[in-house]
């Protein structure tokens, strides 16, 4: 078939099906993310997963259009037109072909964080861009990269291959239609592509994330989405985020984030520092009996509820046989939350008992540098020596910048060990970096000191030393991966029995908990299980009941506060966080959480997720199903919950734009400003 009408306008034809192939082509990345990302979807019908994929062509022909209307009016333009002129043609081809590299690249990426994280790419995926030497290094060692690659190649590939083939059927004949043909195609194919653009015709406004969520399962919600769309929702139409921020924050009332502060915080509404969003309190406590004792924070990499057997192990082998001995010795806390699912979330909250706000770390913004009154600091002013350890870059999230601002006198980290001692990404393994541990704290010949441990070794590539730990059997379900787990948890395990028997910890608290508890169920969007971590507290002293459970409701955020309770030194309290031991407190427990644009508020055994910025609206479960949202059976807990976390939000943007969290001066100049 020859089209040599003089009324038929090639280049629009061929603008119409390339769009048209552009979307085919992006539904075939859809299929491939569900052939390789597919344990999601063992619970969702295969004909709501059908129509994930027909609710996704609208983000599909969205991106297409975008795409297509600048390079339609460089193929339509009379006399320049692409039927006509070969090197117009060219440039077009190049330029598509680029388009098409970068909208498939989106969704090679998006593959493995989309089983990460159980949502799209979105700008998440940006929180590295400071490290990309460190973060090509992690995905190099961790995911299949040459197969992904190949494939990524296939794909493109077979697209251009396609286009050339349009090309050849439509272009081989050069007869020329009139310029007024071209111009009567190129006002309806710009009105056609208009519209794609929108995402929708009849509606005032354009497509939402909203529109994707057309079920109950999160999967199939989240498979009708555009990788594409989702990332550069975030990284381009979100870019600024501080002005976002602020306005979100203006816009919740002042009188719900004083009702907040009373109810959940335990302060009078009436106090002057409450009317100013400020959270402050003075915590005084008998003197103590003795001398205060040392304190070490161990955070371990991804050490979640879900891989701990004493906790709530979901694999079929036995994973943290050394914890679990531990737990003999100490006071196990059963029902503790991370704040998210980040490390830098894992880390501030715990040492400042504040919560992460939306958007970017604060540890990775300028503001981070802000004076932050948190366990460094406090423990600081009180003659400690602080250090932080940690086996990696320590530029990663910023850590370094921010720990040595906000208190630590030290970092410690992979730049201090032997190059030969390293072992991929990561640097140096879990027990290599304990070892370093001890050597510093014996080094301070008796002072008395405030050390922070984060792990590293439980995080993909999943790399373990030639170490004699029990490995799971050969052939288990992902096996590199809970042989990492094992590794780390024989490293703890190693580390605390030293700690048992060193003279130079005969007076140390120590508290291990997580970063989070990545690896959990992906039922839901921000699924609880994912940010279940353990709590253990032990006591060389022995002034702690030991092996002892208590499934009381606590967050990272209370951390704080439960280590200060132990110290048993008055100090200037500005977090959020509770005394877990404190058998006098009235305040009802809570959890909050955060991840990108996603609230999470627990209480009472309920869950209350809730979006913002036009991604759902808030939905209600009840622990530990997550399967059934309550929201419009439980409306009136659904919105005192979700007014909650937002009144948490708030007070918590309000007291950060303070550039200091803290003491005086005088304070200040004691913890060594």
């Amino acid at each position: 078939m020859k089209l040599d009408s003089r009324y038929i306008s090639r280049p629009g034809i061929y603008c119409l099906l390339v769009g048209i192939v552009l979307v085919a082509f992006f539904e075939l990345w859809r299929l491939i993310l569900l052939a390789i990302v597919d344990d999601g979807a063992a619970n969702v019908p295969v004909a709501i997963l059908a129509k994930s994929f027909l609710v996704g062509v609208r983000f599909d022909i969205l991106i297409a259009s975008f795409i297509m209307m600048p390079l339609s009016l460089l193929a339509v333009i009379p006399l320049v037109d692409i039927a006509r002129n070969r090197t117009v043609r060219f440039v077009h081809t190049i330029i598509l072909s680029l388009c098409a590299a970068g909208a498939f690249s989106l969704h090679l990426a998006d593959i493995e964080f989309f089983d990460f994280f159980n949502v799209r790419l979105n700008g998440i995926a940006g929180q590295w861009d400071d490290t990309p030497g460190m973060m090509i290094q992690m995905v190099w060692e961790t995911y299949p990269v040459i197969g992904y690659l190949i494939l990524y190649a296939v794909v493109l590939a077979a697209f251009i291959w396609v286009v050339r083939r349009l090309q050849r059927w439509l272009f081989r004949s050069f007869f020329i239609s009139p310029f007024w043909v071209h111009l009567l195609y190129l006002l309806p194919l710009m009105v056609i592509l208009f519209g794609g653009a929108r995402g929708r015709i009849t509606d005032k406004t354009v497509i939402r994330w909203g529109v994707a969520y057309f079920s109950e399962h999160e999967f199939a919600n989240q498979l009708a989405l555009n990788p594409v769309y989702t990332f550069l929702h975030d990284a381009v139409y979100s870019s600024d985020e501080k002005e976002d921020l602020r306005k979100f924050a203006e816009d919740i009332s002042r009188p719900n984030a004083e009702t907040t502060i009373r109810n959940l915080i335990g302060m009078s509404v009436d106090d002057p520092i409450v009317q100013n969003l400020r959270i402050h309190r003075r915590v005084v406590f008998d003197p103590p009996s003795g001398d205060p004792p040392n304190v070490i924070l161990i955070i371990m990499e991804s050490f979640g509820a879900t891989k701990i057997d004493a906790l709530d192990n979901i694999f079929n082998v036995p994973l943290s046989p050394c914890f679990d001995s531990l737990t003999k010795d100490g006071l196990l806390f059963t029902n503790m939350y991370s704040e998210g699912m980040h490390t830098y979330s894992g880390i501030f909250a715990p040492l400042f008992g504040y919560p992460h706000l939306l958007g970017k770390g604060l540890m990775k913004q300028v503001r981070g540098d802000y004076h932050l009154w948190g366990l460094p600091s406090i423990l600081r002013a009180h003659n400690y020596e602080t250090v932080f350890i940690l086996p990696h870059d320590p530029h990663w999230d910023n850590i370094q910048g921010f720990m040595i601002s906000n208190g630590f006198q030290r970092v410690v980290s992979a730049l201090d060990f032997d190059e030969e001692l390293h072992l991929g990404t990561w640097g140096v393994p879990d027990h290599v970096m304990f070892d370093r541990a001890i050597d510093e704290i014996d080094s301070l010949n008796g002072k008395r000191f405030f050390a922070t441990m984060l792990t590293a070794s439980n995080h993909g590539p999943w790399l373990v030393p030639d170490v004699p730990f029990q490995r799971v059997p050969p052939g288990t379900p992902d096996e590199d991966i809970l042989n990492a787990f094992k590794y780390s948890d024989w490293a703890l395990g190693r580390f605390i029995r030293t700690v048992q028997t060193d003279p130079a910890f005969a007076n140390t608290i120590v508290v291990i908990t997580s970063d989070n508890g990545a690896g959990g169920r992906k039922r839901i969007r921000m699924d609880p299980s994912r940010v279940h971590i353990p709590m253990l507290i032990l006591d060389t002293r022995g002034n702690l009941p030991r092996d002892v459970r208590t499934d009381q409701l606590g967050s990272q955020m209370d951390i704080l506060a439960t280590i200060m309770g132990l110290v048993g030194l008055d100090y200037d309290d500005y977090s959020f966080g509770r005394d877990l031991l404190d058998s006098t407190s009235t305040v009802e427990p809570f959890a909050y959480l955060s991840e990108w644009y996603y609230l999470g508020f627990i209480q009472n055994g309920y869950y209350l997720v809730s979006p913002q910025r036009g991604r759902g609206s808030p939905r209600l479960y009840r622990l530990p199903d997550v399967t059934v949202n309550l929201a419009d059976s439980l409306a009136e807990m659904t919105a005192e919950y979700n007014k909650r976390a937002l009144s948490i939000f708030s007070v918590g943007y309000h007291n950060l734009l303070r550039p200091l969290i803290g003491a005086d001066s005088a304070a200040v100049t004691a913890a060594g400003r």
